[in-house]
This record gives structure tokens, C-alpha cells and sequence, in this order.
């Protein structure tokens, strides 16, 4: 519940269904107002609204811990596709699950690393049913529904370019490596221009591309967003990661068979895996994929499950759910967790006073005030398909007292001025006899303009 993005995401869920069509503006913030805007996880935006509206903040939790579980399963349901060996296939889903409770929370990523590991799944069954036996070729029925997922999945997160690229790096295969045969690869293909062009349907229409575009030309992004980060390597579950990327790759080079597939994606994998701390899930789902694959080639015996076996995996799965909700917080208590980051003080202490705006805030608690003062468009926050790489440094230069701080138009404008105690300005304005500060709760502050 700490993420600021889950926040901005219901408020605009919830404008959504007020309006009864998504924005085409910005509606929450000063600087967006009358801008474009593509709110390319709308839908994700407005099933977090619901869920909050009927359960609160502990529904947004258990979405958070159904998503984990339902992710690891998936990835389970993977790895047997590769690996017909129960215990090692569990052995690697264990393995997984632990990176994905790295990167699983309240965030529209959650259904990203879904539609990968389904699509994943159906294009390896489908190159397995390919292989041409006794001349002929069996068409994968499967195929058809790579196209529908790739369309969901555009109309969620922007994300949907690693389908592209997965479904890609299987079709170059078809291509240079003509094992499974020439209609193969031609399906592929289609394939591929299929789940291309069903892209453009969204209600922005190529609206995510653009979005695309904009990111890819504001690396200084890669900076202000924590997510976007490199791995530090100080936590064990980066440790794991390189781990399981060197056990891909050694499985990739003692693979009898050289299957261009896995090179591919494994290369893909890593740029983008140690590039930025978010993707970690794509490097551990290919090196696992990677690994079971080289297994199967060694074992290629297919075990029999015991029912005991299955019964008491079931059973774990109960056990699980029965702790989570057993030792559930109530509402309360995780608003107060909330309190402890975000500035739940301050907005509470603004609605007893009645004070007015503009306001002025730093960008981690942007979203988070769309969300709890939606009367006052917000000065900046974590939407940087909004506020762009420009917009954003100057916000830091000012929170920091650097270059030209106090010509900020924003913070002249400003008639409130909303911050943490960490930054540097929010100790200037105490010498400032045009700022007073109203409410100090040592989480947040607040500072009214004198008259």
C-alpha cells in the first residue's frame, strides 16, 4: 500500500465510472490540465477503485497476495510444460516464487507478467505439437488465442512490446532453424502481424504506442522512477537472480540440441532484467524456462504424480490462505501503516481547516493526494507520461534548493506547500516570513501562505 501509484490509479478508476468514458486530459494536476493524456491502464485503474470501495484497503492487500499465488501457479503450470518432472518442476517454481514476491504488488505489472507466462506456454506447446511426425505438420489450435491475449494486454500496460518480442524471438527461430517445418514458421508469422496490429484497438487508438515513443526519448526517467533502477545486488533475492541467469546460461551451453529460441530470449531477458530492477520476473521466468528445458533433455522420462502428492499440495495451498487470513490486519491498522509514509496527517489536518490551494508537493506523495484531495490538482506526481523528465528534475531542484528553486512558478502560485521533513525545502520555508508552517506531524508538513 506504500506504492504511490496504486493511489492516482483509483482515483482515476473511480473518474472513470463517474464520467462514463476514460480521460482524454489530464484532470488531477496543475501543469496537465488541458494536456493529453493516455491512461493506458484504465482497467486497471478501475478494478482497484472497486476492489477499495467494497473492501477497503485490506481488499487491495489481498489482491496483492492473490496475485503472488496466482502467479507462482502460473508459472508452475509453465514449467510442467518444459519439464515433466514433478519435484523439479517445483523445486523451480519454489525458486520463482521468491522473485516474484520481489516484484508483485498493487500494480497493473502484476497482469504483464500474467499474459507473458500464458503466452509463453502456448507458443512452447505449440512448437512442441509442430514437430512434423510421420509427414505431417499438426496445426496448433492454440495459436489463435495469442492474438486476443496481446490485444487485453495493450489495452493494460504498455508492456505488451515483450509479447511482441517473445512471440518474435519464436518466430526467427521458424525462420533459421527449420526443424519444425515451413508451416510453422508461417503461423508464427501471422501470428505476429496479428497481435501487431490488434494493438491500435484501444480507446486511444495508437495512443500506447506514442506513449512508448515518449519514454523511449526521457532516459532521465530511469533516474526519478525507484522501479526502473538496476539491481543493487544487496538483497538476497538479486543474489538469486544472478544465480539463475548463470545456471541458464551454462543449461543453454550444454544443451545438445541448439535451439535459437532460448539464446534469443535469454539475451532479451537479461538486458532487461539487469537493466532495471522491475523486470527481474522476465529473467527469472526465461532462465527457469531455460533450465527446466535443459533438465528435460537430460530426463526426458515423464514421472507419475501420486493423488497423495497433489492432496497435499492442496492441502499447503489451504494451510497458506487460512495463516494469510487468519493473521490479516483489519483497515485500520494498515491505514496506519499508510500514515507512516504517506501523508494521512496533513490531508486530515487541510480538510478540519478547510484551507485552500493551489498546492504545492514533492513527487512520491503526488498520487497519493490525487487520491486524498481530489479537489486540488496536484503540482506533480508519478504519472511521468504526464510530467515528462523536465518537469519532473525541476521539481527535484526545488525541493532540494537547487539551480533557480525559488522562481518555481509552482511553488509561487502555490497557497499550500505539502512535504516530507527529509527535504531541504521543507526546512528553507521555516526562515521564509511568507510560509507558516500549520502542521508538523513528523511525517508530513505543512506550510500556508501568509497574508
Amino acid at each position: 500500500m506504500i506504492d504511490p501509484d496504486v493511489w492516482w490509479q483509483m482515483r482515476t478508476g473511480e473518474w472513470i465510472l463517474q464520467h462514463h468514458h476514460v480521460p482524454r486530459t489530464d484532470p488531477f494536476s496543475i501543469t496537465g490540465a488541458g494536456h493529453a493524456w493516455v491512461a493506458y491502464s484504465w482497467p486497471f485503474g478501475v478494478l482497484m477503485h472497486l476492489i477499495a470501495r467494497n473492501w477497503d484497503l485490506l481488499g487491495i492487500v489481498a489482491f496483492t497476495i492473490g496475485s503472488w499465488m496466482v502467479l507462482t501457479a502460473a508459472l508452475w503450470w509453465l514449467l510442467r510444460a518444459v519439464v515433466r518432472d514433478f519435484w523439479i518442476s517445483a523445486v523451480l517454481t519454489g525458486i520463482g516464487g521468491v522473485v516474484l514476491e520481489r516484484v508483485v504488488m498493487p500494480r497493473v505489472g502484476n497482469f504483464t507478467i500474467l499474459f507473458f507466462i500464458f503466452i509463453f506456454r502456448i507458443l512452447i506447446v505449440s512448437r512442441n505439437r509442430s514437430f512434423p511426425k510421420e509427414g505431417k505438420d499438426r496445426a496448433p489450435v492454440s495459436l489463435f488465442l495469442v492474438p486476443v491475449m496481446v490485444w487485453l494486454w495493450a489495452n493494460v500496460h504498455l508492456q505488451f512490446v515483450y509479447g511482441l518480442a517473445l512471440i518474435g524471438a519464436f518466430a526467427v527461430e521458424g525462420l533459421v532453424w527449420p526443424r519444425w517445418g515451413r508451416m510453422y514458421a508461417v503461423r508464427l508469422w501471422i501470428t505476429l502481424l496479428a497481435s501487431t496490429v490488434v494493438t491500435a484497438i484501444t480507446p486511444y487508438g495508437l495512443g500506447p504506442w506514442r506513449t512508448i515513443r515518449e519514454f523511449m526519448q526521457q532516459p532521465k526517467l530511469y533516474v526519478y522512477s525507484l522501479e526502473l533502477h538496476a539491481m543493487s545486488f544487496e538483497l538476497a533475492v538479486h543474489k538469486i537472480v544472478l544465480l539463475l541467469s548463470l545456471a541458464a546460461a551454462m543449461a543453454l551451453g550444454a544443451m545438445k540440441t541448439k535451439q535459437p529460441v532460448w539464446f534469443l530470449l535469454l539475451v532479451f531477458a537479461a538486458v532487461q532484467g539487469f537493466r532495471s530492477e522491475r523486470d527481474i520476473w522476465l529473467l527469472a521466468v526465461i532462465s527457469l524456462t531455460v533450465i527446466g528445458t535443459w533438465w528435460a533433455e537430460r530426463s526426458p522420462g515423464e514421472d507419475t504424480v501420486p493423488r497423495s502428492v497433489w492432496l497435499g499440495a492442496a492441502a499447503c495451498v489451504l494451510v497458506v490462505l487460512a495463516y494469510c487470513f487468519k493473521t490479516a490486519p483489519s483497515n485500520r491498522e494498515l491505514m496506519g501503516r499508510v500514515a507512516r509514509q504517506m501523508p494521512v496527517g496533513a490531508v486530515a489536518f487541510i480538510h478540519e481547516h478547510h484551507l485552500q490551494g493551489p498546492i504545492f508537493n514533492n513527487f512520491d506523495w503526488g498520487g497519493f493526494l490525487i487520491y486524498a484531495l481530489p479537489e486540488f490538482p496536484v503540482s506533480v506526481d508519478g504519472r511521468t507520461n504526464v510530467h515528462g523528465q523536465d518537469e519532473l528534475e525541476h521539481s527535484m531542484d526545488t525541493w532540494n534548493l537547487m539551480g533557480n528553486w525559488h522562481d518555481d512558478p509552482l511553488l509561487v502560485n502555490a497557497n499550500l506547500v505539502i512535504g516530507s521533513p527529509k527535504f531541504a525545502l521543507t526546512h528553507a520555508l521555516r526562515l521564509d516570513p511568507r510560509w507558516e508552517m500549520v502542521f508538523n506531524d513528523g511525517v508530513g508538513v505543512v506550510y500556508k501562505r501568509t497574508k
